[in-house]
Order: C-alpha cells, then structure tokens, then sequence
C-alpha cells in the first residue's frame, strides 16, 4: 500500500480498486427459510452479474474488467441466524448452483461499528443539509432531529384567527424535475440500550465502504480478511469428542469483511451496482438522499479520482452518481 499526503498532519492511504463492485444480494433471516427462492433470486443474479460484466467490457474497450462481487448479511436487526458456517455454505452452495461466485461476504453490523471505530456515527458528523433559501430555519440541525430531508417538508398551516380557513404548503423538493418527490429519511432513534441506526443509515455506509472513501485519519477503513485468517470454533458433539469449525459460532466474532475468494479482484471499485429485491426500493432511495448529503474525506475523493483517471476513466463527481441499481421482483 502506499499514501499520499494531501497535508502537513495527514496522509491519504491508496490502494487497488476494482472496475465495479456489485452486491448480489441482502440475506434476511426469513430468507434461510425459503432455500428455493434463494436459489432464484441467485440464479437472477448470476444473470445480471454476466450481462453487466460484458457490459463493463465493451465500455472499457474490450479491457478485462476489475468486477468483485459482495453479499451483506442483516446480523443488526436479526440475532437469530444460524451460525455463520451453516449460513455461508448455504448461500455459497446457492450461489455455485447459479454459476455465481461472492467474493466479499460482509456483516451488517459492521456498518454500525467496526473495531473500536463509531463508524455510522463517523458517517452521520460528515452530513451537512443545507436548508434552500427561504426557509426560517425553525427545524432542529439533523444531527440533534436525526431526520434527513431532501427538502423543505410542509410548514406548519397558516391563517387567520377566527375561523378564517388555514393555508397548505405542499413540500418541495431539492433539484426536482418539474415535481417533488419529497423523502424525510429517519437516521437513528434513540433507546434505553443506546442509538439504533435505520437501515437506510447503514446501507448508506455499506455504500460508502464499497466505493472506498471512508477513512480514519487518512487510513482505510473496512480492509477484508481472508477465510483463512478466521479463527474457528471447537464443538464439543459429544463427550470426550470435539470437532473444529471453519468458522466462530457467533456472527460478532466474525470479520467485519470477509474475503471468501482468494483471486478475487479488490473489495473497493470505483462505481457500484446492487441487485436487490423491490423491497429494497424505499430504502435505497432513502440511501441515495444520505449519500448525496455526504461531504467525504478529500484526500480520499482525489485519490480515487486520480487513480481513475490513470486507467483513462472519468468519474462522477457527486459520490451518489457513482451508485447504481438493479431491482428484481417474481416474474
């Protein structure tokens, strides 16, 4: 690895950064107990991943391109999965019998704290909304409400006293096209057991570890570990006889990202691509009204860009441009 310094105080980490990320899907816990539709909805992915890998090539010039794949398990919201070796064989087995390789398995958990790093808490302090003019400011900052609009929500009514009828403004959208779209999006809410992140927060950071800019004083965060270097667990199945297991029982003492594919191209990529189910929808267009609110690191911006630029490649300068989606529903 090498850095660069974009200060006196401060270096920027570089590192390899593959063509294309794309995740090829999202594990619920109710999923496990739908083997088949998991096996659909990997087969529906493998297609994608194909199509978009040949795609990416003719854009590149007929250049093999740099594309990992990646799979996010909900280990946040849901502490009832089984333990990650039977999980990982089953989403690997379903993934073999669609032709597919993950690269990249990653716990959602991590999105909210990785070692001893506050990681969406580090993401939520790089939000800045700025209210569009003609606003009164009335509404608390997002980091003490914990909302995040795309715009100005509907003000209170005005009128007159006395029965006279009150006035409705509709809310407004920021940058629209010809109408509004208006999204509130809930950031957190806060509990007797301490914050709790919504989905659309940590599927905002799972973004933003994929495109690479999250740093930590100018080092990299979010670094896979290779299978290998897991530590498994020993299970006592009967007396005076253990076996060992690939992997630990507990889904906390796994890595943050682990890279089940030894060849595998980087985890980061320049642009990313997600293949979800339409229920994803509402969330990842709360996540796109997050990321576009995001002011990043800049020595890591400029970093990506130049080595981007180096393979003769052009990227957007808005982050949330860099995203991209595919939605998939029963047919």
């Amino acid at each position: 690895m090498t850095y660069e310094e974009t200060s006196a105080k401060q270096r920027t980490e570089r590192f390899g950064m593959s063509h294309l990320s794309i995740e090829v899907g999202h594990l619920y816990a109710d999923d496990l107990a739908r083997p088949d539709a998991l096996k659909e909805e990997m087969a529906s992915a493998a297609a994608w991943v194909h199509g978009t890998t040949e795609a990416l090539t003719r854009r590149l010039g007929g250049r093999t391109p740099r594309v990992s794949t990646c799979y996010l398990v909900d280990d946040y919201f849901h502490h009832d999965l089984p333990e990650p070796e039977r999980l990982i064989d089953t989403v690997a087995e379903a993934a073999a019998d669609a032709g597919l390789r993950i690269d990249y398995l990653a716990r959602e958990s991590s999105c909210d704290r990785m070692g001893p790093l506050d990681l969406a808490g580090l993401v939520a302090d790089r939000i800045v909304f700025e209210p569009p003019p003609g606003t009164t400011g009335a509404r608390p900052p997002v980091s003490d409400l914990g909302w995040l609009p795309n715009g100005v929500p509907t003000p209170k009514p005005r009128g007159i006293a006395m029965g006279a009828p009150l006035r409705w403004v509709p809310p407004s959208q920021n940058a629209r096209r010809e109408h509004s779209v208006f999204l509130d999006v809930e950031l957190w809410n806060d509990t007797p057991q301490g914050r709790r992140w919504s989905c659309p927060m940590l599927a905002a950071v799972w973004q933003l570890l994929r495109l690479g800019v999250l740093r930590d004083q100018g080092r990299r965060i979010g670094v896979p570990e290779p299978v290998e270097s897991v530590v498994p667990a020993e299970h006592g199945h009967a007396p005076g006889r253990r076996t060992a297991s690939r992997f630990p029982d507990r889904w906390a003492e796994m890595p943050p990202i682990l890279q089940l594919n030894a060849q595998a191209f980087p985890f980061p990529a320049y642009r990313t691509v997600s293949v979800l189910s339409t229920d994803f929808l509402e969330v990842e267009h709360a996540v796109r009204v997050i990321c576009g609110s995001i002011r990043p690191d800049p020595g890591a911006v400029e970093s990506i860009r130049k080595s981007a630029e180096r393979e003769g490649m052009a990227l957007p300068a808005e982050l949330v441009d860099r995203l991209s989606y595919i939605f998939q529903g029963p047919i």
